[in-house]
């Protein structure tokens, strides 16, 4: 399946699998943690949760920017990751507020944009040398089957469920 690829691919894709397990457990979850941990109403956790889903996918504009213009798509990814990183330890822990989840809603948000749409951008640089650029479909291929598998393990029946 990487045969003939760049080493990258497989990086790149092992990466985007796990943020988007993170990402769709999150998206499966977020409603309901909301309204038991602070006891919201469905329409504040739904409010929370689309205002969280926009701060992920405005983020990107801001995470191509930065890649663009100040630290380059490599250093913007690696700062993506820390961040989501950092924004799920915060919510990982007990918190007495809504405002500290927040704050840790937007950082999984801001983590996101640094990382997402500038991996994909990575991936195709990889294939810009003529030695491998007759496999750039199928490293998309490869890529988007492992979002797929990132997916997918989230649907994985749980011990104890």
């Amino acid at each position: 399946m990487f045969k003939g690829h760049p080493r990258g691919l497989i990086i790149a894709s092992i990466a985007n699998m796990g943020e988007r397990f993170g990402f769709y457990t999150m998206m499966a979850i977020l409603v309901f943690f909301l309204q038991s941990r602070y006891g919201m109403s469905v329409a504040e956790s739904g409010d929370v949760y689309s205002w969280f889903y926009f701060g992920i996918y405005a983020m990107a504009l801001f995470g191509g920017i930065m890649a663009d213009r100040y630290t380059g798509l490599g250093r913007t990814i690696l700062v993506g990751i820390i961040t989501m990183l950092l924004g799920y330890v915060l919510l990982a822990f007990p918190i007495p507020n809504k405002a500290l989840t927040y704050g840790g809603l937007a950082i999984i948000a801001l983590g996101n944009g640094l990382f997402k749409g500038n991996l994909q951008a990575l991936v195709g640089n990889l294939y810009e040398n003529e030695t491998f650029g007759k496999f750039r479909d199928a490293a998309f291929s490869v890529f988007y089957m492992c979002i797929n598998i990132g997916a997918f393990l989230l649907r994985l029946p749980q011990k104890g469920c």
